[in-house]
């Protein structure tokens, strides 16, 4: 279980990437791959909700992603 000091500190890392985010629809963006580990590229299109959290929507050439905003680079 996570802590209560862990999850706000993870509250306010999601909090500033919204921020960061916030003007970059269309541009290029890149994360790490949860499963694979290699860095992924794409287009950034926007926020989206699921299950109660904020995704970010990444388009690459083969698909899609939603990305936690955090883990954005």
């Amino acid at each position: 279980m996570q802590s209560f000091k862990a999850h706000i500190l993870e509250e306010d890392a999601v909090a500033d990437a919204k921020k960061r985010l916030k003007n970059m629809k269309g541009k290029q963006v890149s994360f790490t791959h949860q499963a694979s580990g290699k860095k992924v590229t794409g287009t950034y299109q926007g926020m989206k909700q699921m299950g109660g959290r904020s995704y970010a929507h990444v388009e690459t050439g083969k698909g899609a992603h939603r990305v936690p905003p955090h883990h954005i680079h």
